[in-house]
């Protein structure tokens, strides 16, 4: 079998498969393929195979296609096949061309299949020497230095083509997707501008009608505030009435007083008695020593009888009097209370209404003698009108006999007394 060997530049999968899709009509085959970390040959038509074409790698390490007495192989690396001749550089790969001996195609077939193969590798620039050789060493090879740096020269030209590919790329990529979030900053910022701009303009409205709330919070605040003052303090005064009583401390220092008035009477009271019961028990003895002293110590004890009384009459009478005027001066606090109120909120609503003040006559009208009520004190009495007050009542005279003494009082005398006692 005639072997061929074309040393050639390591070209991309990509490439490399249209050499073997042009010959596979020529051969009536298909390319068997081997990748580089798997294991067997795949078809052309593999998934993966696609896969590793469209990211323009070179991943083949190994293809052949065969047909008609006629094999077409591609080794990446020269280490793969029985040529020496610059064995173990990674920078060639090889395309050869098997003929068979038994069997052998006619010259014309082996010529179309060589130009095929030729042209592809003319036109893709993977030829670095014209290199074709029968297998012999040494035959036919230019230098081996030129060789190789042409070698370098086009794998380097393909590296570097291939990564400005790739920046070309990137920069596409990199400029299809700023585009894209410019856009979508664009979209979003014009997106936040109208959402901000709605809810200004709804915190706007809120706000004013938070101020108007506010506008009649602060007209109602005085009316709410006035009202609330004038219910605490009339169930104060409600809850006074209903339980007006002096306090215990007052009512303690009332104690000592009944305690003296008490004691005046009852001692007087039971002078009087032992007095009349010694002048009794001596009927006898008419006007004597006995008698007259048993009758003045009657009537002095009888004047201090009813000298206590009436003081202790007109005291109490006195302080029953002062609590029934403060009771009705708290009724009528609580009344001019009302009144205030009704004034107070009549002329807010007239401001309100017309616009202006009250009338101070009007005003001065419906207010006329509030809080004004007469503090007068309660007429005093003196003991003596205080005990004529009791005992007289109505009548105009009282009429006394004291041991066949006739005493003889009426208003004017008890004012006569009273006078001299003024002017003592």
């Amino acid at each position: 079998m005639a072997q061929y060997h074309t040393t050639i530049v390591p070209p991309s999968d990509r490439v490399l498969l249209q050499l073997f899709d042009e010959l596979a009509p020529l051969l009536s085959g298909a390319a068997q393929i081997q990748l580089n970390g798997f294991s067997g040959t795949v078809g052309r038509e593999n998934e993966i195979l696609e896969r590793i074409i469209d990211t323009n790698a070179s991943a083949i390490n190994y293809a052949t296609i065969n047909g008609g007495g006629i094999g077409v192989s591609y080794w990446a690396n020269r280490r793969s096949t029985s040529i020496s001749s610059m064995e173990g550089h990674s920078f060639y790969s090889v395309v050869q061309l098997d003929v068979q001996d038994n069997g052998r195609p006619n010259d014309g077939f082996i010529a179309d299949i060589q130009i095929v193969v030729n042209r592809f590798l003319v036109g893709n620039g993977l030829l670095p020497i014209r290199h074709i050789t029968n297998g012999a060493r040494g035959e036919g090879d230019l230098s081996h230095n030129v060789a190789l740096l042409s070698a370098i020269q086009a794998s380097a030209s393909d590296q570097i083509a291939r990564v400005n590919q790739f920046f070309i790329d990137l920069t596409d990529k990199l400029d299809t997707k700023n585009r894209e979030l410019e856009e979508t900053y664009r979209n979003q910022a014009s997106t936040l501008e109208r959402q901000f701009a709605a809810k200004e303009e709804a915190l706007k409205s809120e706000r004013e009608a938070l101020e108007t709330l506010k506008k009649d919070l602060d007209d109602r605040s005085n009316t709410h505030a006035r009202r609330a003052i004038r219910g605490e303090l009339i169930q104060t005064i409600q809850g006074r009435q209903r339980s007006f009583t002096i306090s215990p401390e007052t009512r303690s220092l009332r104690w000592p007083i009944h305690v003296v008035f008490i004691v005046l009477l009852l001692g007087s009271l039971a002078g009087a008695v032992w007095s009349l019961y010694v002048w009794g028990t001596n009927p006898t003895d008419a006007w004597g020593a006995m008698t007259v002293t048993s009758a003045v110590k009657t009537a002095v004890f009888t004047f201090g009888f009813l000298t206590s009384a009436g003081l202790y009459i007109s005291w109490m009478n006195r302080w029953f009097d002062k609590h029934a005027d403060a009771q009705f001066h708290t009724k009528q606090f609580e009344i001019d209370i009302n009144r205030a109120t009704w004034a107070v909120e009549a002329a807010l609503e007239w401001k309100n209404i017309q616009g202006e003040q009250m009338p101070d006559a009007l005003l001065t009208g419906i207010t006329k003698h509030l809080f004004d009520h007469p503090h007068g004190e309660t007429p005093e009495y003196s003991p003596l009108e205080a005990l004529a007050s009791s005992i007289l009542g109505s009548a105009s005279n009282l009429k006394m006999n004291l041991n066949g003494n006739e005493v003889s009082l009426d208003r004017k005398s008890i004012k006569q007394i009273k006078a001299g006692e003024g002017a003592n």
